[in-house]
């Protein structure tokens, strides 16, 4: 009579436990994955989209690397130290883009841009922030028409302004106690969305102001359109003498495919002593990424970048400090 061993009877079948290991070798290799694939962004839409996500790759990275050590995968662990330093060298890049500044002979010019949220019911405590901030220059985007009433303080405080309260989700406000010598709107895309631009008197020199708020490229068209008007807005400052700061929300993380196009062009940088790869952008996601800046040219450098608090809006506000 042939009977199994009770060890026999409990030791599960060896293609379950075999199937399950080829199941988690193909999930830890599909994560890396995404880390090459957002690294092809000026291929396709959907390559730059995969882009974004730099720092959750970093996270998947680390993950990968332990299963691969725990299971003994060699080969996943090449990949993963490879897909970690890759991602690793892109964040860095980002971390400080300026050298310290000595201290200048005027007060830094501070400019805010915020993306307060079109359907914001907290909007009394964001504009309170704002105007607690005292910045010299204001960028607020999503201001439409049901935020009228509540930009009023902002009309007090600062002398010179352009509201472009009718254009819905791209509706934007800006504000600036700077001498203006002239302002105007310009509209690109296929929907004219609004651009502001001031062109003022900074202690004596010219300084342009830009204010924008593309679209978000989460299908063919509009990927198409706001890979055009940030290549516009680039073709735009690059004949623009001396200097330029450009903000707002660029619906762009610092290594995409847009961005490098909007900065190849324009002379743009973030010229930042302090990192811009920390996210503005769905703080209570796991998908949080960094797509609220601003960049300058013509000798300006940041000296100084705060991420402001919860106020109701799915971004922070963005507050930097300039100096010549």
């Amino acid at each position: 009579m042939n009977e199994a061993s009770p060890l026999e009877d409990k030791q599960p079948p060896s293609g379950r436990s075999g199937s399950w290991g080829a199941l988690g070798d193909a999930a830890a290799l599909l994560a890396l994955t995404f880390t090459w694939l957002g690294s092809l962004g000026q291929h396709h839409w959907l390559l730059d989209l995969v882009s974004h996500f730099r720092l959750q790759y970093l996270v998947a990275g680390v993950v990968v690397l332990l299963y691969a050590a725990l299971r003994r995968r060699t080969w996943l662990v090449l990949m993963a130290v490879a897909s970690l330093l890759w991602n690793g060298r892109v964040v860095a890049s980002y971390h400080a883009t300026a050298r310290p500044v000595p201290a200048a002979a005027h007060k830094p010019l501070r400019v805010m841009t915020f993306n307060v949220m079109a359907g914001s019911t907290t909007q009394a405590a964001a504009i309170q922030h704002v105007l607690d901030a005292d910045a010299d220059i204001v960028c607020l985007l999503e201001t439409s028409e049901g935020w009228r009433s509540s930009l009023a303080p902002l009309r007090a405080k600062y002398p010179h302004r352009v509201e472009e309260l009718g254009d819905g989700f791209f509706s934007i406000a800006c504000y600036t106690r700077l001498p203006v010598k002239s302002s105007e709107v310009r509209r690109y895309s296929l929907w004219a969305l609004p651009v502001v631009l001031f062109n003022l008197d900074h202690h004596g020199a010219p300084l342009t102001f830009i204010g924008i708020h593309p679209d978000a490229p989460m299908a063919a068209l509009y990927a198409r359109e706001w890979r055009g008007q940030l290549s516009e807005i680039g073709s735009l400052v690059a004949e623009i003498p001396g200097a330029v700061i450009v903000a707002g929300d660029f619906n762009a993380t610092p290594w995409c495919e847009g961005m490098r196009l909007l900065r190849e062009k324009s002379g743009l940088d973030f010229h930042s002593v302090d990192p811009v790869w920390p996210p503005t952008w769905g703080l209570n996601l796991p998908m949080m990424i960094p797509i609220d800046h601003v960049l300058v040219k013509g000798g300006l450098t940041v000296q100084k970048r705060v991420i402001g608090p919860d106020l109701g809006s799915d971004h922070r506000p963005v507050l930097v400090e300039i100096v010549r």
